[in-house]
């Protein structure tokens, strides 16, 4: 009896056994499967921030993880059960690579992690004042914005020193067709853009928000007076000059209609020795503002080096032609001076002759008259003055007559 009794629960153990291993190999075998995509959680940024020093890049980093078990197991297990970690604790500036810890339910085993280790540069950390700058999403021509404020007119951009750099302004973007003639408020997102406009991410923004007035204004554009006052330097002359003749402003419809010109402080150009841009401030009558088109007018001066030459000339050194046939010329002169101003290349060839002055005796009557100097050639590219302008001749019947004299 006792024997048998033994024998039973040693048969039932076995069947157990054989049941068991049936129902986990069988029915509920081992099963693997791979979750993609867990994301990394990054441990102790504030300890960065500490030091002064923040990730440079992107801060959303995802590992692949295999992971084991029974197959009902494996077919439970949700994507959020997966936890990824990696601890930025001790990292310094420069290339890190911190090891990449996981965590799952109990019955779940971890087989692999692709990858185990992540790649994670490390900057010195800064805060940068940038300008809010406005882009407009819907322009119309012929109309633009005015009477603009904005609260804050900067925002502190924080975050690594390298990605920073990249920032050129901080930009909000507003429709025209949110705006009428009389400015209204608006609360606008703020976004850090580089030099073409594009999004910077991975920094920090001192304020997410930026409020606007601004109001929808009309352009127009009339002639523009830039007055000059004073003169180059004694030895530089102007050989080019460009002025803006026009320009466009903005301002409400019924304002615009009185404007019909408009006028600008006067340049100085006194002394100037080199060529130079000089800024355009136009005087604006209120109400009015200046349009995009005309933001920064320059007025350009192109100078040239001159030298200056002078000759003297006697009065039988004047040279009188077209003088009558029979008739004698005669000039009452002390002292003539030809002085010739120009660039220097051109004035220092000039010779005597070249410059000689002359009298045009088709316009002068018999007897004694008042005659115009001119010189003997014309000279192209050169200034030339005359002292005295005009001088006295006496037109009378030669002995021996020619057509003209020297």
């Amino acid at each position: 009896m006792g024997n048998s009794s033994w024998l039973d629960k040693i048969i039932s153990v076995v069947i157990a056994l054989i049941l068991w291993v049936y129902v986990v190999n069988v029915i509920n075998p081992p099963s693997s499967t791979t979750i993609t995509g867990v994301p990394v959680q990054l441990l102790n940024q504030e300890v960065l921030a500490a030091s002064s020093l923040a990730i440079a890049g992107t801060d959303s980093y995802t590992v692949d993880v295999v992971v084991e078990g029974a197959r009902s197991d494996v077919i439970d297990l949700q994507a959020d059960q997966v936890t990824a970690a990696a601890d930025l604790f001790g990292m310094s500036k420069g290339q890190n690579y911190l090891t990449v810890s996981v965590s799952v339910p109990e019955k779940i085993t971890v087989t692999e992690i692709k990858s185990g280790r992540i790649p994670v540069l490390i900057d010195e950390l800064v805060s940068v004042q940038k300008p809010v700058n406005v882009k407009v999403l819907d322009e119309v021509a012929g109309f633009e914005l005015g009477s603009i404020s904005m609260q804050p007119q900067e925002i502190s951009v924080m975050g690594a020193k390298s990605i920073v750099d990249q920032v050129r302004t901080v930009q909000i973007q507003v429709s025209h067709a949110s705006l009428a003639e009389t400015p209204s408020t608006l609360q606008l997102s703020a976004e850090a853009v580089d030099g073409n406009g594009e999004p910077v991410y991975n920094v920090r923004l001192s304020n997410a928000y930026v409020e606007i007035t601004a109001g929808l204004y009309q352009t127009k554009t009339v002639p523009l007076e830039v007055p000059l006052e004073g003169s180059p330097a004694q030895n530089r002359e102007i050989t080019r000059k460009d002025i803006p003749e026009e320009i466009t402003v903005k301002g409400s419809a019924q304002i615009l209609q009185t404007v019909e010109a408009i006028v600008a402080e006067p340049l100085n150009i006194q002394g100037l020795t080199e060529d130079i841009s000089l800024p355009v401030t136009p005087i604006l009558p209120d109400g009015i503002e200046i349009a995009e088109a005309s933001r920064r007018l320059l007025a350009e001066f192109t100078l040239t080096a001159v030298a200056e030459v002078q000759f003297e000339y006697g009065p039988e050194d004047v040279w009188v032609y077209n003088v009558p046939a029979g008739y004698r010329v005669e000039v009452i002169a002390s002292k003539i001076t030809v002085t010739a101003k120009g660039e220097e290349a051109v004035v220092s060839v000039l010779q005597s002759k070249e410059l000689q002055p002359a009298v045009d005796a088709a316009f002068i009557s018999a007897g004694t008259d008042e005659a115009v100097l001119t010189t003997r050639y014309a000279q192209q590219l050169v200034q030339v003055t005359i002292s005295p302008e005009t001088v006295r001749v006496r037109i009378r019947i030669g002995e021996n007559p020619t057509e003209e004299q020297q």
